[in-house]
C-alpha cells in the first residue's frame, strides 16, 4: 500500500530528520510510530500527504510516485486526525464532517447520509449531535468528530498524529477501544504516531520503534515483547511490560491505589482523627514531592497523643522500607515474610503511587492468573 524506498529528509547540509528509511505499510493494517521526541516519527507520517516532501528516495502509494501527484488532490484523498482536532468552531458538525465531500463535490443526499453513517459509528445520535457547534460538545465528543471526519471521503488511508494524548485518561481508553472497535468494521490502511507504548501495544498490527531518524525495530507487539532488539527498544519497552508479556506480575499490579498520607506537620489529635476516619492504622508521612519521610503508627499516635507540643514529625519512624514499581512479585513476598511488614509502600521516580497489603497482593496475582489463563 505505502512504500518508502531509501527515504531521507535533510535539514540544512547535514542535519537528518529521517536516514534512509524503508518502509512498507501493508493495505488494511494499523502501523503505530514510536519513539521519543525528535526521531523521526511524526516527519515519516507527514511525509505521506507530503507536508514534508524527502531530499532523497521515494515514496510510493498503490505503487505510484507521491511526488508525481497533486499535492491538494493527494491530501482530499488521505484522512488526516490532530491532536489539537482541528474543527472549524464557526461550523456545525455536520459541516466539520462534511466538508472534504463537499470539496470533492459530493452530491447533498449523499453526504448528509455519509455524516448520519458516521456519527451513528461512534454512538453519537445525529439527530442530536449534527446540528450542534464543537464548542458544545467535551473534549472526547470533539475527538470522536475528528477521527470520523477524517473517513467522511471514504480515504484508503488515514494518518493520526498522537490524535488522543491531549484526553484524560478514562475518555483516552474510551477511543483506544472505539478505534479497535471501528477498524475491525472498516479496514482502512492507517498510521499512528504515538509516544505512548501503551497505546502502541493496544491498537496496532505492527510497531515501528524509532530513534534518531532510523527504524530501530518493526514487528507485531507481541514480537516485540518477546523478542525486542537492543538495549534501546528493551527500556523503551519497559521493564514492567516485558515482565507482563511472558507472565510475571509486578508490584504495581498488586497495590492499592489509594493512600491514606499526611504531612509532617500535623497534629496528633488531627492525626488520630484522620487515621480514625480513613481506618488506617499505620500514616505515611509524605513531602511535597510525594516522597516518603516516615511512617506513623495509630499506637504510636495514642502512646503520645497527651503532649499538646508533638507533631508526626517528632514521632515518625523515618526508616520505612519501600519496594519499586516493577519489582517481582517474590521480592514483594520476601518483604512480607522477612520484615514482619502490613503494608508496604510502592514507589516510582522517588514517589509514592500506592500501598501493597498481603490480602491485596493475594487478591492481585489471583487477577493476574486469571488474567493470563487462556
Amino acid at each position: 500500500m505505502i512504500h518508502f524506498k531509501n527515504v531521507s529528509k535533510i535539514y540544512g547540509n547535514d542535519t537528518y530528520a529521517l536516514k534512509n528509511i524503508n518502509l512498507h505499510v501493508k493495505s488494511g493494517e494499523l502501523l503505530a510510530l514510536i519513539g521519543p521526541s525528535g526521531c523521526g516519527k511524526t516527519t515519516t507520517m507527514r511525509m505521506i500527504n507530503r507536508l514534508i516532501d524527502p531530499t532523497e528516495g521515494q515514496i510510493l502509494i498503490n505503487g505510484e510516485d507521491i511526488l508525481k501527484k497533486n499535492p491538494v488532490k493527494l491530501r482530499r484523498d488521505i484522512g488526516y486526525v490532530i491532536q489539537q482536532i482541528g474543527l472549524l468552531p464557526h461550523m456545525t458538525i455536520q459541516d466539520n464532517i462534511s466538508l472534504v465531500p463537499k470539496l470533492k463535490k459530493w452530491p447533498k443526499e449523499k453526504y448528509e447520509k455519509r455524516v448520519d453513517e458516521l456519527l451513528d459509528l461512534v454512538g453519537l445520535d445525529p439527530s442530536v449531535f449534527k446540528s450542534r457547534y464543537p464548542g458544545e460538545l467535551s473534549g472526547g465528543q470533539q475527538q470522536r468528530i475528528g477521527v470520523i471526519r477524517a473517513l467522511a471521503a471514504e480515504p484508503p488511508i488515514i494518518l493520526m498524529d498522537e490524535p488522543f494524548s491531549a484526553l484524560d485518561p478514562i475518555s483516552r481508553e474510551q477511543l483506544q477501544d472505539e478505534l479497535i472497535k471501528l477498524q475491525e468494521e472498516i479496514h482502512k490502511t492507517i498510521v499512528f504516531v504515538t509516544h505512548d507504548m501503551d497505546e502502541a501495544l493496544k491498537i496496532a498490527n505492527r510497531i515501528a520503534i524509532m530513534r534518531g531518524g532510523e527504524i530501530i525495530q518493526l514487528d507485531t507487539p507481541d514480537k516485540i515483547l518477546r523478542h525486542p532488539k537492543d538495549d534501546f527498544v528493551t527500556d523503551f519497552i519497559g521493564e514492567k511490560r516485558l515482565n507482563a508479556s511472558i507472565g510475571n506480575p509486578v508490584a504495581e499490579d498488586l497495590m492499592l491505589d489509594k493512600v491514606i498520607t499526611s504531612s509532617p506537620t500535623r497534629g496528633l489529635a488531627e492525626a488520630f482523627t484522620f487515621m480514625k476516619k480513613g481506618k488506617v492504622d499505620q500514616l505515611y508521612i509524605v513531602g511535597k514531592e510525594k516522597e516518603i519521610l516516615g511512617l506513623v503508627s495509630l499506637e504510636e499516635v495514642r502512646n503520645q497523643f497527651k503532649d499538646e507540643n508533638k507533631i508526626l514529625a517528632d514521632i515518625m519512624v523515618k526508616d520505612v522500607i519501600k519496594i519499586q514499581a516493577n519489582q517481582s512479585v517474590g521480592e514483594v513476598a520476601d518483604c512480607f515474610a522477612n520484615q514482619g511488614l502490613t503494608t508496604l509502600p510502592v514507589m516510582q521516580d522517588n514517589k509514592l503511587i500506592g500501598i501493597i497489603t498481603r490480602s491485596s497482593m493475594i487478591r492481585g496475582i489471583a487477577n493476574w492468573e486469571q488474567r493470563s489463563s487462556p
